[in-house]
């Protein structure tokens, strides 16, 4: 089963380590294409 990848930065230790990871290249894409002035992606804080 996948692991959530709570606070792990490498991408390398995602793959290796069999976490899940969502590829948002299209999101750009669509922002790009979009052209807002402004566009705000939040993500979870990260807890230290």
């Amino acid at each position: 089963m996948k692991k959530i990848p709570t606070g792990i930065k490498s991408f390398r230790k995602l793959r290796k380590e069999n976490y899940y990871f969502v590829d948002k290249t299209r999101m750009i894409k669509d922002f790009l294409e979009r052209g807002s002035e402004v566009t705000l992606v939040t993500r979870p804080s990260q807890k230290k």
